[in-house]
């Protein structure tokens, strides 16, 4: 078949979920497209594979940003899911939706019926809970959310020197309140992750003959005629290809890949498409604009028990048996997602909102996990939930065609430093904190790091992505001149096409990004249905 109902562009978090839910329908033919191979690698499903994925250089864009001007000139490593589930089939799993007060936000920038009241609903559709159903969580959903089977005894030591420091134990960040420290809820399933792809697109749904799921496909562009998105430009193994759509093409791409699939489409700013000469369709200059991140620091602590995960050879040879435990009952230290304490704070009291997450693991982990080093010891990731710095995403020609521009712009806006100082401070107090503290010591950056001008320093030198991009085809009121698409996700000028993934959030909110994803394509999910029930 090349005519389609609905063509989805990109299988990551949130086009699995629209795959599953409009496919439900048998009289409609779905139609869904991934760049990147299937779900296969061994590394995807056993959680604790997380530390070495981003050495799969087949399931992840690997991209880098420009030079960030702001953090001494450097070009930044942005690992983003290149595979069946998308980021959700290479993250670290911890399930979290945000405070309530940034989907209210959303509704006063023009983002009507995405208030927290309004989306609730739609995280407890996705959601079930091993905790069982609730007012604030859901049971019968596809998205498997878990408590860990296995917690590293240095993790339960950072929750204790939490509590010696004040902080209350929060037993669900996704609950009545988001302050206080704990442990991560995963999104796994027996022992094993539980992406988009895992949870959404199982064996029953692929076996739907109206369900077409298509890998190792790049879209080029999105066929437009009159002002109506007809189809998609597809290229499988160098030969172009195209599918035609019948009611919709929805762009799943995610915060680069949507902007960009717009942009070689000829729907963004018309100056920057001359420039690269492609012909303008429509003048659209929020495309590719307003892309926020969480940017993170982390300090590493050594110690000389091999409690922590690590390499030597005392833990070498206590691991040995992990590998049947995992084989025989999903259990054991290869079920942890090494991300496994969490907390959120405010930097200053006087803040509505806790601006500061923390992912504690009981691991020594520097550049992405790419590095290993030698030893035990824990590592303290501290970033800023709410950055005034706004990027984009643009376009570049390359010899096959074009290729997406970074500029994330950290710390483009002064107020976005002193946060990251004083949660570095907390990091390393807390670092300094029994029991936490028993046998440790600084690693990196070093005692030597005091004043708050070295800690800047050393924050501009060593900071890097949370992995949490958005923004890029904003949701918002259509008078507004940066807004991409509305309220029902629909480009503003373009009939037939919908952006639905991370890049529509208008504003970034305060956790991990994957949740809130699948959210928005639960409740798209939704409003499609209901729109065609009208035009049937």
């Amino acid at each position: 078949m090349k005519a389609f109902d609905y063509i989805i562009v990109g299988a990551g978090s949130a086009g699995c979920v629209l795959a599953n839910r409009l496919s439900a329908d048998p009289t409609i033919s779905v139609c869904l497209i991934e760049s990147g191979p299937i779900d296969s690698n061994t590394l995807i499903h056993v959680p604790f594979g997380l530390s070495f994925i981003n050495h799969v250089r087949s399931i992840n864009w690997n991209y880098k940003t420009e030079t960030e001007c702001n953090l001494n000139k450097r070009n930044l490593y942005w690992p983003r899911g290149k595979t069946l589930g998308g980021s959700s089939s290479i993250n670290a799993m911890c399930y979290i939706r945000g405070n309530p007060e940034n989907y209210n936000a959303w509704s006063k920038q023009g983002c009507e019926g995405w208030d927290w009241d309004s989306v609730l609903p739609y995280f407890k559709k996705a959601e079930n809970n091993s905790r069982g159903n609730s007012q604030l969580h859901g049971s019968n959903g596809p998205l498997s959310v878990n408590d860990l089977r296995h917690v590293n005894p240095l993790t339960l030591k950072f929750v204790e020197s939490g509590k010696q420091l004040g902080m209350a134990e929060n037993f669900d960040f996704n609950g009545m309140t988001q302050e206080g420290i704990g442990l991560y809820q995963v999104t796994q399933k027996t022992g094993e992750r539980c992406s988009s792809a895992k949870g959404y697109l199982t064996n029953e749904v692929k076996a739907r003959p109206n369900l077409f799921i298509w890998t190792s496909v790049n879209t080029k562009q999105i066929l437009i005629e009159n002002k109506r998105a007809v189809g998609a430009l597809i290229e499988k193994d160098t030969v172009e290809e195209t599918f035609s759509a019948k009611r919709e093409v929805i762009l799943s791409a995610g915060a680069i890949g949507s902007p960009q699939i717009l942009m070689q489409s000829g729907i963004g700013e018309r100056k920057m498409l001359e420039e690269m000469g492609i012909e303008c369709q429509l003048d659209l200059p929020g495309v590719g604009k307003n892309l926020q991140d969480h940017l993170d620091i982390t300090l590493l602590f050594k110690q000389k028990k091999s409690t922590s995960y690590g390499l030597s050879l005392a833990r070498l040879f206590k691991d040995s048996v992990a590998p049947l435990q995992y084989m025989a009952h999903r259990r054991g230290m290869l079920t942890s997602n090494v991300a496994e304490g969490a907390a959120f704070f405010k930097s200053d009291e006087n803040l509505a909102l806790p601006d500061i997450q923390v992912h504690f693991l009981p691991a020594l982990l520097q550049d992405h996990g790419r590095k290993k080093l030698w030893g035990h010891g824990f590592t303290i990731h501290v970033c800023h939930l709410y950055p005034k710095s706004k990027g984009t995403i643009s376009l570049k020609k390359m010899a096959t065609g074009f290729a997406p521009v970074i500029n994330a712009n950290y710390l483009g806006h002064e107020d976005d430093v002193i946060p990251l100082v004083s949660a570095f401070k907390w990091a390393r107090n807390i670092g300094e904190t029994l029991p936490l503290a028993d046998g440790a010591v600084e690693f990196k950056p070093g005692k030597n790091i005091r004043q708050d001008k070295e800690i800047e320093d050393y924050i501009r030198e060593n900071a890097e992505t949370l992995y949490h991009p958005i923004g890029t085809c904003r949701m918002g009121q259509p008078s507004n001149k940066e807004t991409v698409v509305n309220s029902q996700l629909q480009v503003i000028g373009i009939a037939q096409l919908r952006v639905i993934d991370a890049s529509v959030m208008p504003s970034i909110v305060g956790g991990n990004t994957n949740a809130p994803t699948i959210m928005i394509a639960e409740k798209a999910a939704e409003l499609i249905i209901r729109e065609n029930g009208k035009d049937d």
